[in-house]
C-alpha cells in the first residue's frame, strides 16, 4: 500500500533525475557522485554483516538476489551477480580498495571485464559503504562516483542507490524484528485489497464494484495456479486500487512456454464462470446472470489483446521472443505505445498511467528482458491457437449478452 502511494513521489523523482541530468548534459558534467543515507533501527553489527555477506537477499517486491565470489586466478577480483525473482540480470567485476569493518567503511572500484554483463563500457565505477552507529540508531550512507555513458545513467544510478540503500533498511529491521507496525500493516496484502474493492465501488458502485472484484479474483486465481502448475510459486495474490489485481510469482520463469502459459491461464481459468453463467442465465430468466457473464467476458477479452503488458501482450512476446528477441522488444514497445495511445483517445488516467509505469520501467531498465528457453513449435502453435480460441469465446459471450 505504502509503496502505491509512493509512486507520484517516485514519478517527481524521476522528473527531477531527468531535469538534474539535462542540466549536468548541457554543461558537459558526465561525472557523477551520488550519496544517500537512511536511519536502520538495527544493530550495527547486524546491519554491517547484512550488507557486505557474500549472499544478499532483499525480499522487494520482487526479490533481488546479489552475491559475490572470488574469481579464480585473479588478483583481489570479485564477481558480481545480480538476480531478480531468480532470473540473473547482471554482473560486475570489481575490485576491493577498503574493508575495514572496525571503521564500517568498504570501498570498491569496477575493473572492465570479459565477464561484466552488461560491459562496464568506460563508466568506471568507485563504490563506497559506511555503516555508523549513532544514538538514534545505525546510520548507512551508500556513496557512487561515475562517468555516465548514456542519459539514462544519469536517471537510473541516482534511483538504484536510493531504492538499494532502503531495501537494506527494511531487510535489517525485519530481520531484527524492529520494522514499524503502521508500515507492515499498511503493506500488507489484504489492506491493499480492501483499498482497491473500495476503489472498485467508488468508480463503478458496490455491486458493480463486488462483481469486478469478483472477476479480477478468479482471473488472478488463473495465473496463480499455472504457476503452481509449472513449479515457480505464487508470492501473492493482490487487488490493485483503481487498476486491477496481479498475481506475483515467487521465482523466474524460466522459459517463454512457462510465461505464455501462465498469461493465457488468467483468461483460460475464467472461461469456465463465464461460460457457465452465460449458460444459466437463459434458464434463469434474469438479466443478473448475463450481465456478470458479459463483464467475466470483456474484461477477459481485453486482457488478451496483444498489447503489452496485458495478458496477450505477454503471449505475443513468448511467440515473438522464441523468435527474435530485438522483434519482441519492438513489439513490447508498440503494444505501451498503443495503451498511450488509448489513454489519450478516451482521456483516460485509469489507462495511460499502468501504460506510462511499464514504458518508464522498460527504458530506465536498458530495455534489458530475462533471457528465457524459446518455445518449440509445437508449444508456440499451441499456444496461438489456445490464446486465438479463448478470444473467441469470450467475443461469442459478448456478442450474445450485448442486449442485456
Amino acid at each position: 500500500m505504502l509503496r502505491l502511494l509512493a509512486i507520484p513521489i517516485e514519478l517527481l523523482r524521476i522528473a527531477f533525475y531527468a531535469l538534474q541530468g539535462l542540466v549536468d548534459a548541457l554543461r558537459a558534467r558526465d561525472r557523477l557522485s551520488l550519496e544517500f543515507s537512511v536511519l536502520v533501527n538495527a544493530p550495527r553489527d547486524a546491519v554491517w554483516r547484512f550488507s557486505t555477506a557474500e549472499r544478499m537477499v532483499l525480499d522487494g517486491p520482487p526479490v533481488l538476489e546479489i552475491s559475490r565470489e572470488p574469481i579464480p586466478d585473479a588478483d583481489d577480483l570479485w564477481l558480481t551477480r545480480v538476480s531478480v525473482s531468480g532470473q540473473p540480470r547482471a554482473q560486475a567485476v570489481t575490485r576491493e580498495l577498503v574493508r575495514d569493518e572496525a571503521q564500517g567503511v568498504l570501498v570498491a572500484q569496477a575493473v572492465p571485464h570479459a565477464l561484466s554483463v552488461p560491459p562496464e563500457g568506460g563508466r568506471n565505477v568507485k563504490s563506497e559503504m559506511r555503516v555508523t552507529a549513532t544514538a538514534q540508531g545505525t546510520s548507512l550512507t551508500v556513496f557512487n562516483e561515475m562517468t555516465v555513458r548514456s542519459f539514462r545513467d544519469r536517471i537510473i544510478y541516482p534511483l538504484s542507490l536510493r531504492r538499494m540503500a532502503h531495501l537494506i533498511k527494511q531487510q535489517c529491521e525485519a530481520e531484527a524484528g524492529t520494522q514499524s507496525r503502521a508500515a507492515v500493516l499498511a503493506n500488507h496484502g489484504l489492506v491493499l485489497s480492501a483499498v482497491a474493492f473500495l476503489s472498485f465501488c467508488y468508480l463503478f458502485g458496490w455491486k458493480e464494484g463486488l462483481l469486478l472484484s469478483i472477476v479480477v479474483v478468479l482471473h488472478e486465481l488463473g495465473h496463480a495456479a499455472a504457476m503452481l502448475m509449472c513449479g515457480v510459486g505464487v508470492r501473492g495474490i493482490y487487488l490493485i486500487p483503481f487498476f486491477g489485481g496481479a498475481a506475483v510469482p515467487k521465482t523466474a520463469y524460466g522459459s517463454e512456454d512457462r510465461l505464455g502459459f501462465v498469461a493465457l491461464m488468467g483468461p483460460g481459468f475464467s472461461l469456465i464462470p463465464t461460460l457457465g453463467l452465460f449458460a444459466m442465465s437463459p434458464s434463469s430468466g434474469g438479466t443478473d446472470l448475463s450481465h456478470a457473464a458479459q463483464m467475466f467476458a470483456i474484461i477477459n477479452a481485453a486482457n488478451l489483446l496483444p498489447i503489452y503488458p496485458l495478458d496477450g501482450g505477454q503471449i505475443l512476446n513468448a511467440l515473438i521472443g522464441s523468435v527474435n528477441q530485438r522483434v519482441a522488444q519492438v513489439a513490447s514497445w508498440l503494444g505501451l505505445l498503443a495503451g498511450l495511445g488509448l489513454a489519450v483517445e478516451f482521456e483516460s488516467l485509469l489507462i495511460g498511467v499502468p501504460f506510462l509505469l511499464f514504458a518508464l520501467q522498460r527504458y530506465l531498465s536498458g530495455n534489458r528482458t530475462a533471457q528465457l528457453e524459446p518455445l518449440s513449435f509445437a508449444g508456440g502453435l499451441a499456444l496461438a491457437v489456445a490464446s486465438v480460441a479463448t478470444f473467441a469465446l469470450y467475443v461469442y459471450v459478448v456478442i450474445k449478452t450485448g442486449g442485456t
